[in-house]
């Protein structure tokens, strides 16, 4: 008990004093660039083997942070690939509640999700269980960031992340697993907020909107009431139409995307973290999405960092190059999420410039 209420304290100082702390790559001097080991070949093997060049040192109990899946959703990560992994590491699977409603948004039927699409051979823990925790932070959106309580009880964390699109902020990665994954719901309406969903010309009324509004804000006119709406974005996400736009034209995302950056900072300061992207089943929509589309390209390998910043960032390169585009994920969303890495780096969250080691 007294280590956790030492591990609080120190957290809530090292947000006050801007301690970035993330990784050995981050803290190395301005010359040197992080490392982001890349395997084309997605298995048990290479996970673990760009897990391996890492050489992190887990501290106290580890939780390893995935996404479970919303129920429907067929495109998260295959729970067989992080087996040996996280079993060899003895690790405790964490995540918390959604901010809408689903099969993830109470601890009960998040559990009976996770363990439905194969997580079950690991403990799992959801955060939030027991309330939440607010910790002081100095940016420009939050004084301070709320997260599950029990992420206390951890004293090191291996984010593994599923890289792919997402209606809002363009892609999600490690940044946005770290901003949203550890968020408790409170924390995610506050990254959420301002940001107002619009329905426009595409629609249908074809009802699945406020059928699955979890707070009834979408009327039988099918105007959204602002206020009712908590901004979650479930209907931006599950809209088959894609009739409905995530933000006001004045914010463009930029805000969102920063709000996420400033967030993962919060999660993270004074933290023992490490990083896995896994590149595949690469769809336009997140895995909160029960039905989301097919992915739109291939499969193209696993990474991992000590620096979320380079990881997310070589993520987005390698996507881009095997689609031949420039912003392949703005090119599925309509949202380009570079804005994200801009302003984590200028955080001092980690880097953008990184040096590619590939694994054969």
């Amino acid at each position: 008990m007294k280590r956790n209420h030492f591990y609080i304290i120190f957290w809530s100082l090292a947000c006050l004093a801007g301690f970035r702390g993330l990784s050995e790559a981050v803290k190395a001097p301005a010359d040197s660039l992080p490392e982001v080991y890349f395997s084309k070949e997605i298995s048990r093997t290479k996970v673990k083997a760009v897990y391996d060049r890492l050489n992190f040192k887990p501290k106290g109990q580890l939780g390893v942070k995935v996404h479970f899946g919303e129920d429907g959703n067929e495109n998260y990560i295959p729970p067989a690939l992080l087996k040996d992994l996280v079993t060899g590491l003895k690790g405790t699977f964490v995540e918390t509640n959604t901010l809408y409603g689903g099969s993830r948004s109470d601890s009960k039927t998040h559990i009976a999700t996770a363990r439905k699409h194969g997580w079950g051979y690991a403990p799992i823990d959801i955060l939030d269980t027991g309330g939440e925790t607010a910790v002081p932070y100095k940016g420009k959106y939050f004084n301070k960031v709320y997260v599950g309580k029990g992420m206390a009880k951890y004293g090191s964390f291996l984010v593994i992340s599923h890289f792919k699109g997402h209606g809002g902020a363009g892609f999600g990665g490690a940044l946005k697993n770290l901003a949203m994954g550890f968020g408790s719901p409170t924390g995610k309406k506050a990254q959420h907020s301002g940001q107002y969903p619009t329905i426009n010309k595409k629609c249908t009324k074809c009802g699945i909107c406020p059928r699955n509004c979890p707070v009834g804000a979408i009327g039988a006119d099918y105007v959204i009431d602002r206020k009712k709406c908590i901004g979650c974005g479930k209907c931006v996400e599950i809209c088959p139409f894609e009739a409905i736009d995530s933000a006001p034209a004045a914010t463009k995302g930029v805000a969102f995307q920063e709000k996420i950056a400033e967030y993962a900072q919060g999660v993270t300061a004074g933290g023992n973290f490490a990083y896995i992207n896994l590149l595949m089943n690469i769809s336009a929509a997140c895995d909160c999405r029960a039905g989301a589309p097919a992915p739109f390209m291939g499969d193209v390998g696993v990474l991992a960092s000590n620096d979320p910043v380079a990881l997310d960032q070589a993520s987005f390169d390698l996507v881009n190059k095997a689609a031949g585009l420039e912003d392949a994920f703005k090119h599925e969303t309509g949202v380009s999420g570079v804005r994200a890495l801009e302003y984590a780096a200028a955080l001092g969250l980690g880097k953008r410039r990184y040096k590619l080691v590939e694994l054969k």
